[in-house]
């Protein structure tokens, strides 16, 4: 999607060395961009003519399995936290395709699969090693640069480059699972069931609803031939707490939902959070995303997420409704940069193809599905799902005080390409 040709790629080993690629990039008025995982869908982590720091030599991962935490390299990828924490039977909270850096996820906020049991990821974050525009390597903590730390959870990539982050681990190593996959005409039936189960007073941060309007799988082995290609709604519906508790609401979920196809499986961590990596591989996928949040899926909201589900062309792309709430609310809305807390869904329209000429059409659909939705959206946007670089969706309430700590870290927008927030004007 983004063929750009940078001037000059700096291979980052060490803070020092990143402190040196912003030297020089200032010096010589190289627009500078960051890169982490590659994941950056609106083509951030990429410029013409410009610089490109990439971190991804800085992939180291030090577990501490006594304290229980976790010493990650900014340009370290989900899957090689995944590994090393799981060695000792722990999970750092973070995304669900594991070839995703972790940086961009954690600024961003790091939304995933235990995040109702666990909050975001930055919720597990401790501290940051980072690199500012004027060359300074300091720590950010709750106690050291305050600001600072508050700014990078949830504020993304605009006040440095983070060249290690510290996490919070958990204890975890499997995950009870119900899929299921019904035709569009028994969609009413399973997105009801997951608004009153997921937004009831009593829902349990153990579970985890996430539906897709899409074309039914062709990859999964619980498909049935008659079902597959045809235009409906998977559900995957996970649990993060004790496997026999687990096994016995999923059975009744699954019960209640009746679906023609499906499975209910105990499964390896490790297992679920590679599921989707060869189907998502880099290198030939197109994308092209637009999401919001939702306080609740109504039925005038279900009658046309069927509708725009009718219409999915592509084998890949998919209407992502998630249910957010659990640990991510129980967090203060001032605790950190990350303003959508209360919000109950996390609406993602993914157009993901492989054809070149299926792009414009694609985008179109997402386009157009976002603009039928919009009115039940409740505002604002993840950073991480956005193409569109637009800081007042991203951030919300905590625009203004973003915008007056970037006056303090990056007074020059030196770090401009992300979300972009501009440094406050000095009065």
């Amino acid at each position: 999607m983004h063929d750009r040709k940078p001037a000059l790629i700096a291979q980052c080993h060490s803070p020092e060395d990143v402190a040196a690629a912003i030297a020089y990039g200032r010096e010589h008025r190289l627009a500078i961009a960051v890169r982490g995982g590659g994941h950056s869908l609106p083509g951030f982590s990429t410029v013409d003519d410009g610089i490109v720091i990439d971190l991804r030599p800085l992939n180291h991962v030090i577990v501490d399995p006594a304290t229980r935490r976790v010493r990650v390299g900014g340009g370290a990828l989900l899957g090689d936290v995944d590994r090393g924490a799981q060695a000792h039977g722990l999970v750092v909270p973070a995304g669900v395709v594991s070839h995703t850096g972790v940086g961009g996820l954690t600024l961003g906020g790091g939304v995933g699969r235990l995040m109702r049991r666990f909050g975001l990821t930055i919720d597990s974050l401790i501290s940051a090693i980072v690199v500012l525009a004027d060359g300074r390597i300091v720590r950010a903590t709750q106690d050291e640069n305050p600001d600072l730390f508050w700014a990078l959870r949830g504020g993304g990539g605009n006040f440095g480059v983070v060249t290690e982050f510290e996490f919070r681990a958990q204890r975890l190593t499997e995950l009870p699972i119900l899929a299921t996959f019904h035709p569009l005409d028994q969609a009413p039936h399973v997105l009801g069931t997951g608004q009153r189960l997921m937004c009831a007073p009593d829902a349990r941060d153990e579970l985890l609803w996430t539906s897709f309007m899409r074309r039914g799988p062709a990859e999964a082995p619980w498909m049935t031939d008659a079902l597959e290609g045809t235009p409906g709604v998977m559900s995957l519906i996970e649990w993060s707490g004790s496997e026999k508790e687990g096994h016995e609401l999923l059975r009744e979920i699954r019960h209640e939902l009746d679906p023609p196809a499906g499975a209910l499986a105990t499964v390896p961590y490790l297992e679920i959070q590679s599921i989707t990596d060869e189907l998502l591989a880099p290198g030939t996928l197109h994308a092209y995303l637009k999401a919001g949040f939702a306080a609740e899926l109504t039925d005038e909201m279900i009658d046309t997420l069927i509708d725009r589900g009718s219409e999915v062309e592509s084998r890949l792309s998919v209407i992502e409704v998630l249910s957010l709430g659990g640990a991510i609310d129980d967090v203060p809305r001032d605790a950190t940069a990350f303003p959508h807390r209360d919000a109950s869904w996390l609406i993602n329209i993914a157009g993901q193809w492989h054809d070149p000429a299926a792009t414009e059409d694609e985008i179109a659909w997402v386009r157009g599905t976002f603009a039928a939705l919009e009115t039940h959206l409740s505002g604002g946007a993840y950073s991480n799902f956005m193409v569109e670089n637009t800081a007042t969706v991203a951030y919300g309430p905590t625009l203004t005080r973003l915008q007056r700590i970037k006056a303090v870290y990056d007074p020059d927008n030196v770090f401009r390409l992300n979300q972009n927030i501009e440094p406050a004007l000095h009065e």
